[in-house]
């Protein structure tokens, strides 16, 4: 059995995150829904960087001010990031921030799961060999 994986996923659209997270906790994950970079920070902190994944939402990842994406490697490198955004006008900056993943909308909820599930096998066979 897959160990269970802890993911917080940031984004102020409400029915987004609740969705986001209801997928994810069928799939074993402990999930923690915030709504701003400020508080991925603070649960971040809470959670003592125990964390896997995070998913967080194109707008709030691309912020030049907040820097969300550089914080959280800087707190733990090894959690992977997801960004989903309205569209690319911001992918280069988001990958150079640090996040392994970008995808834009339209985006099937699933697939977006796949993908964290993709990163997380990832993760876990690096760590293997």
């Amino acid at each position: 059995m897959l160990p269970i994986h802890t993911a917080i996923i940031v984004d102020d659209d409400r029915d987004v995150n609740l969705v986001l997270a209801a997928i994810l906790k069928l799939k074993k994950f402990d999930v923690h829904k915030v709504y701003s970079a400020e508080e991925c920070l603070d649960k971040l902190k809470e959670l003592e960087a125990k964390v896997d994944v995070i998913c967080v939402n194109g707008k709030i990842a691309a912020d030049r001010a907040a820097m969300l994406i550089v914080k959280i490697k800087r707190i733990n490198p090894e959690i992977k990031i997801c960004a989903v955004a309205e569209d690319e006008t911001h992918k280069t900056r988001v990958l150079d921030y640090g996040a392994e993943q970008f995808m834009t909308k339209p985006i099937g909820i699933e697939t977006i799961v796949d993908k964290i599930m993709m990163l997380l096998t990832r993760k876990y066979s690096k760590a293997e060999r």
